[in-house]
């Protein structure tokens, strides 16, 4: 596994990973594709706050992430999405690792309403980590409404 943050060099590779993300989700987000058949994303690389990576295996895109930092040691999965031809393999829980190894201190991840798969992959994943106690609650989001939520404090 390589992960690379984003760049404009390669800013083509996460929007077509992320564009595959908003098809797979849009049963549960109610988004349709613009009249060009692309969706809006709803993260903005562009926000000094927001860093995308990107996940290689074997050479091929494999996956993405957008981690949003409001402040050193305060972090939040924004995005993160796994081509399914690479899931079941643990590659999701490895990428995750990688990040949370990357930004020590407090990170907060939410799923949708109806996302219970997204909700059972980060419980295995954070539950892998060392030490890790999480806490997990259901969640008012101002943008997305009622959200399970997990929050743990990354010290690797």
């Amino acid at each position: 596994m390589k992960v690379v943050v984003v760049t404009d060099k390669n800013r083509a590779v996460y929007n077509n990973l992320a564009q595959a993300y908003e098809a797979e989700f849009s049963g549960l987000t109610a988004k349709q594709p613009l009249s060009n058949g692309m969706f809006e994303l709803d993260t903005n690389l562009d926000d000094a706050k927001v860093t995308g990576f990107i996940c290689y295996k074997s050479g091929s895109p494999a996956g993405i992430a957008a981690v949003y930092s409001e402040a050193l040691g305060d972090n939040e999965v924004a995005e993160f999405y796994i081509v399914p031809f690479f899931r079941k393999t643990k590659l999701g829980t490895q990428f995750a690792h990688m990040l949370f190894q990357q930004r020590p201190g407090l990170w907060t991840i939410k799923q949708i309403a109806g996302a219970q798969y997204a909700t059972r992959f980060w419980l295995s994943a954070i539950a892998d980590l060392p030490g890790e106690s999480v806490r997990e609650d259901q969640y008012e989001d101002e943008y997305w409404g009622t959200v399970t939520r997990q929050r743990f404090v990354s010290t690797e």
